[in-house]
C-alpha cells in the first residue's frame, strides 16, 4: 500500500484517520526542531491533545542534557517534553537494572550516556580517546578485562580504532552483555544530504565480534515496548509515530506495530516511496502543515457539541 498524503484527506477521511489512534509518539530532531524550532510542530502537538490524544516523544538522540532538551521544548511551546521524552541512555540503564547488573559498563557512547549510566549506579569505562602512533602498539587494546560485563554503544562521535579493538576483545567472551542506542547509520547535519552516523561503527563491531546487539534505540522492538511501557501504553495498534527518517522511525513503527507518519524534513516523495521495503502509512510536509487541516476537524467537532448543547436545552 502506497503512503496516503494527509494534506490530500478532507475532514470525514481526517476523522476516520483520527479514530485508527489514541497515543502520539513523535521524533525531535527534524520534527519538532533542527537549529530552531519548526513552525507549527507545537501548535501540532496543542491540537492532538485537545482532540484527546496522548502525547509522548520518542528520540535516539541521548547526546542532549536534560536542560538542552527543556529549553529546545519550550522553544517549541511544548509543556513538559521532557518528563514525556524516552532516549536510549534511559533505556540502557533500565534494561541493565532489570537484569541486576552488577559489574562494569564499557562505554562508546556520548557522554550524556555516561552521566546516566552512572547515575543509576553502574561503573563505567571508557576510552581511549586517542590511539597510539604504531599500530604495531595496538596489541595493548586486545587485553581483556574481566570486571567488564557489558559494551554499549551509543552515539560516540568519538569513536576510533582502539575502542572498537577493546570492544571486540570484551564481546568474544559470551557473557559479556551487547547493547546498543541509536543506529542511525546517517545523520542530516545540512539541508538537503545525510552524512554518516555512529550507527556504522556499532555494525561492524557486531560483525567482527559475532555478535547481535540488544536494541535499545531506534527501530529496535524493544525499544518501542520500553517508550510504551514508559507512557503507560498497551495497544501498539493505537499508536501513531511521527518521525523523519525512514530506517529509524518507520523502522521503529513497523518492528513495534505502530502506524507511521513520514514528515519530509530530510526526504523527498520520490525518496520515501523508492524505498525498497519500508515505506510510512503516511506523509506531510512537516506537522505546521497539518495544523490548519486539523483545525478544521477541531472547529466541526466544536459545533457538533455546541448542537448538542443547543438540543438539549
Amino acid at each position: 500500500m502506497e503512503p496516503i498524503n494527509l494534506m490530500s484527506m478532507n475532514t470525514s477521511e481526517l476523522k476516520v484517520f483520527l479514530d485508527t489512534f489514541d497515543h502520539v509518539f513523535s521524533d525531535c530532531d527534524g520534527v519538532i526542531w533542527t537549529k530552531k524550532p519548526i513552525p507549527g510542530a507545537g501548535e501540532f502537538f496543542e491540537r492532538m491533545q485537545q482532540l484527546g490524544k496522548t502525547v509522548h516523544f520518542v528520540s535516539n538522540n541521548s547526546m542532549r542534557t536534560k536542560q538542552n532538551y527543556e529549553d529546545l521544548f519550550e522553544a517549541a511551546n511544548i509543556k513538559q517534553g521532557f518528563e514525556k521524552l524516552t532516549v536510549p541512555s534511559t533505556a540502557i540503564a533500565e534494561y541493565l537494572k532489570s537484569i541486576n547488573f552488577n559489574k562494569t559498563v564499557y562505554c562508546v557512547t556520548c557522554p550524556e550516556t555516561m552521566n546516566v549510566l552512572q547515575s543509576y549506579g553502574f561503573t563505567c569505562k571508557y576510552g581511549p580517546e586517542v590511539g597510539t602512533d604504531l599500530y604495531t602498539n595496538y596489541i595493548q587494546y586486545l587485553e581483556d578485562d574481566e570486571n567488564v560485563g557489558a559494551v554499549a554503544f551509543d552515539s560516540d562521535f568519538n569513536v576510533n580504532l582502539p575502542k572498537m579493538y577493546q570492544a571486540i576483545t570484551y564481546l568474544a567472551r559470551p557473557d559479556v552483555h551487547f547493547i546498543s542506542g541509536a543506529t542511525d547509520r546517517y545523520v542530516p547535519l545540512k539541508p538537503g544530504s545525510l552524512n554518516l552516523g555512529t550507527g556504522i561503527f556499532t555494525d561492524i563491531v557486531s560483525e567482527e565480534a559475532n555478535r547481535e546487539p540488544t536494541q535499545l534505540g531506534k527501530p529496535g522492538k524493544l525499544f518501542g515496548e520500553f517508550a510504551m511501557k514508559r507512557a503507560g501504553v498497551t495497544d501498539p495498534s493505537r499508536v501513531l509515530f511521527i518521525g523523519d527518517m525512514i530506517e529509524q522511525d518507520v523502522g521503529l513503527g513497523r518492528a513495534t506495530g505502530f502506524k507511521t507518519l513520514l514528515v519530509l524534513t530530510n526526504n523527498t516523495p520520490e525518496d520515501m516511496k523508492a524505498h525498497q521495503t519500508l515505506k510510512p502509512d503516511y506523509y506531510a510536509d512537516s506537522l505546521g502543515s497539518l495544523v490548519p487541516v486539523f483545525n478544521k476537524v477541531n472547529n466541526a467537532k466544536e459545533e457538533t457539541s455546541k448542537k448538542k448543547k443547543t438540543k438539549i436545552k
